[in-house]
């Protein structure tokens, strides 16, 4: 190349090397309630749910897995321990033996299961998700954040028609398809609490899902219509308002389904300091599992959140409490905010589908990854499942530190990810984020939440790496079985306990009705927009336009003619 060429291409790319010289150098560094109005017919019990157990398990009290791959964790090695041809002992709840000879007892009466050239993998851990947003299934395939407020959000003028009922079946449908996808653990922040019905509904789903939930309850405005125009309803954020009352009670009951639901708090902070404070020592008191927030840049500064909440809670000693705080997306977290993140122990749920699909961006992700977990986000613009996730991070990761090398006008040596660290991504760290080191392992004494691949198929029937073949080679078709809690949610391809007909016809007519009235909405968007934004005292200036690709071929000889 010559000099004068090679001057030019530096220009040219003069841009992406300051924005990425700059994150190179930055991570150098170390009562009053409100009534649901509807009529339909209660899928749900709204008193305690104390007593109430899970509909979709098959309880067994020991299995024994044989033959398989196991994908387990040395805790002395601090890596992934690969057992080819090894058994794994289920007894209730625990993974009570691994390995290729095991010593503790096959209790009498144990459920044998061969699984030859299958392979076995800790359940999948979902760090960030909206379950309730599942009725809204396709309908925002190119939508962007801006845009998701006013339509979709749970601040967005169509969940004023959205009952509890529909909140129920999205949540159950939502995690069905987690578990579906061999996703045995969900951080579900459940922001749909538009009232204490609702609340109770999306509770009652997590229950009755079968899977391992943290019912982040949130606490966040609602919208509402009353007075003939659309606005934030507060009422229930505010210090000692409906929803931390509700919280209250909550947090005397918690947690359910023998510990498999806890009880946690989405708190996304509130409109000054004293608002703020009063949240994480609302967690504090009421000693909740897990306190989770959003943490998206400058979406957020616009509608006046902070934009530094890892600093900022830092610095009021609330990153120091029992509670685990998750961070989702942290678009903006920078060098300090991840040695905060080391210093106290707390994770920030990376959801790459969703950061490239409504423009949140991971500019400084590839960097924050040692102290981040896997999350999906919202299920009704993607999957539920993580395999898709590992591999968009893996890939992207590797992208950026690919293009040092480009930059730079060499190839790289050495890739900047690995597919035993994206793997841990999507199930130790989401552990290790919500402080529960007996999830997303295999080993002895961690919790019985399994996934089994099965590899007779022309993609993973002669693999030899088992990480590389559930990360690069397989899909959801292949998820054989799947176990949570030491019982049976998925067997042979299908859910287990789960009425799909009575379950599909009841999904399909909520989310059929919001098709409609999201139908009608879109007759007046440019109004709803204008009135989110007032709501949120954002501007148009928020906001530009970006370049579109033009995928058409030939377009320039088109244009000539």
């Amino acid at each position: 190349m010559s000099p004068l060429l090679k001057s030019r291409l530096a220009r040219r790319v003069a841009c992406a090397l300051l924005a990425l010289s700059f994150a190179v150098s930055v991570f150098a560094q170390t009562s009053d309630l409100p009534v649901e109005s509807s009529n339909a017919t209660n899928h749900f019990d709204s008193g305690s749910h104390k007593a109430a157990t899970a509909t979709a398990a098959k309880k067994s009290s020991s299995i024994l897995l044989k033959g398989a791959t196991i994908i387990a964790y040395d805790d002395q090695k601090n890596e992934l321990d690969i057992i080819r041809g090894g058994s794994l002992l289920i007894i209730n709840d625990r993974i009570a033996d691994v390995g290729k000879k095991l010593t503790t007892p096959i209790p009498e009466g144990t459920e044998v299961v061969e699984l030859t050239d299958s392979i076995i993998t800790p359940g999948f851990v979902d760090t960030h998700k909206h379950s309730w947003q599942h009725l809204y299934q396709t309908m925002g395939p190119n939508v962007l954040l801006g845009e998701y407020v006013y339509k979709f959000s749970g601040v967005s003028k169509i969940t004023t028609q959205i009952n509890a009922d529909d909140s129920y079946i999205s949540t159950l449908m939502s995690l069905a398809d987690s578990l579906n996808c061999g996703v045995t653990s969900v951080l579900d922040h459940a922001h749909g609490t538009f009232t204490p019905k609702h609340s109770e509904a999306m509770l009652k789903a997590h229950i009755d899902s079968g899977a391992r939930v943290w019912n982040a309850y949130s606490i966040v405005p609602i919208a509402s219509t009353k007075g003939g125009k659309f606005h934030f309803d507060w009422t229930g954020q505010e210090p000692g308002g409906w929803k931390w009352r509700q919280l209250e009670q909550l947090a005397k009951e918690a947690p359910w389904a023998d510990g498999r639901v806890q009880l946690g708090l989405g708190w996304e902070m509130g409109r000054d300091d004293n608002e703020n404070k009063y949240g994480f020592d609302k967690a504090s008191e009421l000693n909740v599992s897990v306190v989770t927030l959003h943490h998206v840049g400058y979406p957020m500064q616009a509608a006046g959140v902070s934009t530094k909440p890892i600093y900022q809670l830092n610095a009021w000693g609330y990153l120091n409490k029992s509670y685990p705080v998750v961070f989702s997306h942290g678009t903006v977290a920078d060098g300090a905010d991840l040695n905060i993140l080391r210093n106290t122990n707390h994770f920030i749920s990376v959801t790459p589908e969703s950061e490239h699909h409504y423009t949140h961006g991971q500019l400084f992700t590839s960097a924050l990854l040692e102290q981040s977990a896997l999350g999906i986000d919202t299920s009704y613009t993607f999957s539920s499942d993580i395999l898709t996730q590992m591999r968009l991070q893996l890939q992207s990761t590797r992208s950026v530190g690919a293009n040092v090398a480009h930059f730079n006008f060499r190839f790289a040596n050495n890739t900047a990810m690995t597919v035993d660290q994206v793997f841990l991504l999507g199930t130790r760290n989401g552990g290790l984020a919500l402080r529960r080191p007996d999830i997303g392992v295999i080993k002895k004494g961690a919790k019985a939440d399994l996934v089994v691949f099965n590899t007779d198929n022309t993609a993973t029937s002669a693999f030899y790496d088992p990480v590389a073949t559930v990360v690069l080679h397989s899909h959801v078709g292949n998820i054989e079985h799947v176990i949570v809690d030491g019982k049976w949610v998925k067997r042979d391809y299908k859910l287990v306990g789960l009425d799909w007909k009575t379950t599909k016809a009841a999904f399909k007519k909520s989310a059929s009705k919001v098709q409609k009235i999201l139908m009608e909405y879109g007759k007046d968007w440019g109004r709803l927009r204008v009135e989110t934004l007032q709501a949120f005292g954002s501007k148009e200036s928020d906001f530009m336009n970006i370049p579109v690709v033009n995928v058409e071929p030939n377009i320039l000889s088109k244009n000539k003619k």
